[in-house]
């Protein structure tokens, strides 16, 4: 029997239907991987055999390397070529300071050494003779003791100073040394909290928190501010640093053995900024 002509015309719009949807899909397989395909950007024009001097007169970039191992090896093959005492500039609480880069803690690119200057940065000393670290101290690990050549017999005295932060007043929004004065407040740094008392020329109290207990060793003055922060069995001390004739804030790391030395801790940081203050 006949189709019905309405019936017919259903079947045939269906068929069309279902013709136009194999082509569609079909064109949308071929056709959306080029659409989204973004043109490739020209391989980088990467520089070969520069010399010391080239790499000190870079132009300032701040973008960085970009992700390819070869703009890494190129970045490697710079720091490798920087001298550690090549000065580096920075300005912090106004005053420029010309610091030798291998006392820059995460020693920064050399196409950064003709940026302007920033105004805080990291440092690293060795304590008790002020040379300069050999390893960076942000790829050291968890020790202010490494392991260096030239020092195989490391006298117990002998550890790294990581000034992770220092910053003048001015240069300060977040007002870092407010930390200080928090802890100098919350914990009666004063002398007056219970089973406070003195040695290696400072004051000392130890505070229960939680399940462990932290050891406040502190000075204050009208010079300069120190609070050191020691945590039970970790070897590490945490310290803030106010020098207050400077309008400078610093925190520092360093090994828990190193609290007796706390003057050389802090003399030796005025001794450096004093060698690289630079002179107008």
């Amino acid at each position: 029997m006949p189709l019905r002509p309405d019936r017919q015309s259903r079947r045939d719009l269906l068929a069309a239907l279902l013709l136009w949807a194999i082509v569609i899909g079909t064109a949308g397989v071929l056709l959306v991987p080029t659409w989204f395909k973004q043109p490739k950007a020209p391989p980088p024009v990467l520089p070969q055999n520069e010399t010391r001097e080239q790499i000190y007169n870079l132009p300032c970039n701040l973008k960085g390397p970009g992700d390819s191992e070869a703009e890494w090896n190129v970045v490697r093959r710079r720091q490798s070529l920087v001298e550690l005492t090549h000065p580096v500039r920075y300005v912090i609480a106004s005053q420029a300071y010309d610091i030798p880069w291998g006392y820059i803690s995460g020693r920064p690119f050399a196409d950064r050494f003709h940026c302007p200057p920033r105004k805080s940065t990291s440092l690293q000393y060795w304590i008790p003779s002020l040379d300069i670290p050999v390893r960076d101290m942000i790829y050291v690990g968890t020790t202010n003791r490494p392991m260096e050549e030239g020092k195989p017999d490391r006298r117990p005295e002998e550890s790294v100073i990581h000034v992770f932060w220092i910053v003048g007043y001015e240069e300060d929004p977040e007002n870092r040394r407010h930390m200080l004065e928090y802890l100098v407040e919350t914990r009666h740094l004063d002398g007056s909290a219970p089973g406070s008392a003195a040695q290696y020329g400072l004051w000392y109290t130890t505070v229960p928190e939680g399940s462990l207990q932290t050891t406040y060793w502190y000075k204050l003055g009208d010079r300069e501010d120190a609070v050191f922060e020691c945590y039970g069995a970790v070897q590490r001390c945490d310290g803030h640093l106010n020098l207050k004739d400077l309008r400078i804030y610093a925190r520092l790391i360093f090994d828990k053995n190193a609290v007796p030395q706390h003057k050389v801790i802090v003399e030796g940081l005025r001794t450096l900024l004093s060698r690289w203050r630079v002179q107008t």
